[in-house]
């Protein structure tokens, strides 16, 4: 969606692989000890990616290379027993089954081509039966198409184009990002720009913004704004958007110019159930309590307003590539008191929070530190030092993208 998801794409698609290629169609070379409850991890490992499972997330080490699905993705989810991951190299989106004995198998697959412009950019579960998936043409100039997808079935059930706004008289372009459904409206997260010719996006327009379109139909277009900060609201690229138990929607806003931002106040913006406007009585900003001009880039609810997320802390970078570095930090937050809490443990790189796994009320997530690469768990209603170190993952030039868990066995 943004400056930084070209040079991450052309981190991930080093090697157009089509998926079930490795181990000759074999899931899960090494024995698996018996367990009541597998999951599945996705990571990078010796260039190349993979889908492997493992008896827990706590206690013990995954190698990747020989072991599990080789595959190359962009984009990634999961719902009750499946992994649906876009490949943008092949432009293919597959869906895994996840057995209770640990199995990984590849169970069916959608070529973009002739549903949407490109590939699937924002991947949306609207409800356990339907996924919507968005594409854009590559030269922002407003093309977009929508398409919606039958659970479990992994069938196109219907696909329309749509437009995103578009200035030309003002050089003024708009992407779009994750979005959710309520009271016959789909409302997404957006960024605001000008275009800057030769780049994918240019400066942020003064404030924050997202799109409301009438569902199914995606008409009636509507740009909603806020003014409480100008950032990126709810990029595809991380878990960036999360609803309460009231059926509030809470969107992570990132502002910081290493996120393809202006550099400002980073947090969270809310809409409320039913509406189609930001909420103007609510910005929890996080920047400031953090501090080191964090920018946060996720957040995962947990439950009773409490949420897990991540910050890079911008004071530690001099340039966009430095998010492969250890800059990022896990921070618990409380959306309803807008509290903040930088967690003690490790800094790792930031594109590891991509889509971590709340789990029997605790989150999981993979850092990747000076010292190696690990699951680490948080623990919600402990303070700064409420975490585990786990799982080791072990291989060259891990970065985990994905933890999903399998039916209890």
């Amino acid at each position: 969606m943004f400056n930084f998801i070209k040079t991450t794409l052309k981190a991930t698609a080093i090697v157009a692989v089509i998926s079930m290629q490795s181990c000759s169609n074999k899931d899960n070379v090494q024995p698996l000890p018996e367990s009541s409850q597998y999951f599945t991890i996705v990571s990078q490992s010796n260039g190349s990616e993979y889908l492997a499972s493992t008896a827990s997330l706590t206690t013990g080490k995954l190698s990747f290379v020989g072991n599990g699905i080789e595959t190359t993705a962009a984009r990634y989810l999961y719902h009750n027993e499946y992994v649906y991951l876009m490949n943008t190299a092949t432009k293919k989106f597959i869906q895994y089954k996840m057995s209770a004995d640990g199995k990984i198998t590849e169970n069916a697959s959608i070529l973009t081509s002739g549903v949407t412009p490109n590939y699937f950019t924002s991947i949306n579960l609207i409800n356990d039966n339907t996924l919507l998936v968005l594409g854009m043409e590559n030269n922002h100039l407003g093309n977009a198409g929508w398409a919606r997808i039958k659970l479990p079935e992994f069938t196109v059930i219907d696909k329309g184009t749509f437009k995103l706004p578009y200035d030309i008289n003002l050089n003024v372009a708009s992407d779009i990002g994750k979005g959710y459904v309520d009271n016959g409206k789909f409302i997404a997260g957006s960024n605001r720009y000008v275009l800057d010719p030769g780049k994918p996006a240019g400066e942020s327009l003064e404030g924050s913004y997202a799109l409301v379109y009438d569902y199914p139909s995606f008409a009636n277009m509507k740009l909603i704004k806020s003014s409480a900060t100008t950032g990126n609201v709810g990029h595809t690229y991380l878990e960036s958007l999360l609803s309460d138990e009231e059926g509030n929607h809470y969107f992570v806003v990132s502002a910081g110019k290493y996120w393809g931002g202006n550099g400002g106040k980073s947090g969270v913006l809310r809409i409320n159930k039913g509406a189609a406007e930001f909420d103007t009585d609510y910005f929890f900003d996080v920047t400031t309590p953090v501090g080191k001009n964090a920018c946060l880039t996720s957040l995962s609810y947990i439950a009773n307003g409490v949420a897990f997320g991540a910050v890079q802390y911008e004071d530690l970078m001099t340039q966009l590539s430095d998010r492969y570095k250890p800059v990022a930090q896990v921070v618990k937050l409380d959306l309803k008191n807008k509290t903040a809490v930088a967690m003690n443990s490790p800094l790792s790189a930031v594109g590891q929070f991509r889509s971590p796994l709340v789990f029997n009320n605790k989150y999981y997530t993979g850092l990747v530190t000076e010292n190696g690469t690990n699951i680490y768990e948080f623990d919600p209603a402990g303070d700064a030092n409420a975490f585990k170190k786990g799982l080791q993952l072990d291989g060259n030039d891990i970065f985990p993208n994905l933890i999903a868990p399998h039916p209890a066995n």
